[in-house]
């Protein structure tokens, strides 16, 4: 482990933590980007949808969850496991949510999905760089499962005054293929 990336890496979390509470509009802001995801060639092409249940001042996905679940797109949503792994779980409503490691709402089934490339991956985070690259809360799952899964497609999402120039990177780090915003779309060119 680099120490000094580390320390980085902190440092940019606690500043990115307070920059996303102290962001304002953040409902209409939230509507902005599920526009941007229900409209998706991805998402919309997509078998299912694999999304992070929001929390903690996060772009809200519940509106995003119910939608997905009243057009009959399968819905699966994450687990932390003891074992520092993570997996998802399908729901068929939110009442499929029981709050969780971290007060973080989980999924009580244990129906889990078939991945494939038409699999998406909606994916959170406290920053995202234009080419994919994020910064997200450093126990690592995401990245962990993201490696598991290189064919799938994703798309991490956050605020627009989010989005950096650069971010610290360790060579685990996997990026992802786009980054929705409320005010843009911006495809990957690391991944390809």
């Amino acid at each position: 482990m680099n120490k000094h990336l580390d320390g980085e890496k902190k440092a940019l979390r606690s500043y990115f933590l307070e920059k996303r509470s102290e962001i304002s509009e953040r409902s209409v802001k939230d509507n902005l980007i599920w526009a941007r995801l229900v409209n998706c060639p991805n998402i919309i092409n997509s078998d299912c949808v694999l999304t992070y249940v929001s929390y903690n001042c996060e772009v809200d996905t519940s509106a995003l969850i119910s939608y997905f679940l009243s057009h009959g797109k399968p819905v699966y949503v994450p687990k932390c496991l003891d074992n520092g792994i993570m997996k998802f779980y399908r729901i068929r409503s939110e009442l499929d949510l029981i709050c969780g490691k971290y007060g973080i709402k989980e999924p009580v089934g244990c129906e889990t999905p078939v991945i494939t490339e038409n699999t998406v991956c909606i994916v959170p985070a406290l920053s995202f760089t234009k080419d994919g690259f994020r910064l997200g809360y450093g126990g690592g799952y995401y990245d962990r499962f993201l490696a598991e899964y290189p064919d799938m497609f994703t798309i991490g999402i956050c605020y627009d005054e989010l989005i950096s120039d650069k971010l610290p990177c360790s060579p685990h780090d996997i990026n992802v293929d786009i980054v929705v915003t409320e005010e843009r779309t911006v495809c990957s060119l690391a991944k390809g």
